[in-house]
């Protein structure tokens, strides 16, 4: 179980990586994190009403006084990651208006393969080639309301149905990078 949740933290991390072109906002010190989250939220007391907590508790978290508990860190890191303000801030209006009008051209490293005949003939590969409009829309729909899992579940059916007919992307997905 453990393992099967790391692979899909990394799909989920080279799907941020790939649609934003940048970095997971939830790493760094969380004074960092709080400063980022404020700009988009507007307030320390709008983000400490989303995450549960008390105000004067994200203060002295920004001011480097506190760190967050396990929980609250985690609370954190989540709510920057996944809230779809959050990432919406993360994504240029100018990349999202591109990959929505052209497509985009994708390449994906990871263990993937077709199956014929009921049998998989997957291993590691990296492929190129190029997703339609109406199929980059809805993985950029899904990502953009935090799911992580649909979006990579309309990432894997754009595959099937652009790339090669049966084509699957396991768990184990490595990279991707959205190359226009």
């Amino acid at each position: 179980m453990f393992g099967r949740k790391k692979k899909e933290k990394a799909a989920a991390d080279a799907l941020f990586r790939g649609v934003s072109r940048k970095s997971d906002p939830s790493t760094g010190s969380p004074a960092d994190i709080v400063a980022n989250a404020e700009k988009v939220v507007g307030s320390k007391k709008e983000l400490a009403e989303r995450l549960g907590v008390s105000e004067r508790t994200v203060q002295r978290w920004a001011s480097g006084d506190a760190k967050p508990r396990w929980g609250n860190a985690k609370k954190l890191k989540n709510f920057v990651r996944n809230d779809p303000d959050m990432r919406r801030a993360q994504l240029s209006k100018h990349r999202e208006a591109r990959i929505r009008n052209q497509g985009s051209r994708i390449k994906v490293s990871g263990n993937m393969g077709v199956t014929a005949g009921g049998k998989k003939y997957r291993r590691h590969r990296t492929i190129e080639t190029d997703l339609s409009p109406e199929a980059m829309g809805d993985i950029m729909d899904k990502w953009l309301a935090g799911n992580d899992d649909e979006a990579l579940d309309a990432l894997r059916e754009a595959l099937g149905d652009e790339y090669v007919s049966g084509f699957e992307l396991a768990d184990a997905l490595e990279s991707l990078e959205f190359k226009r």
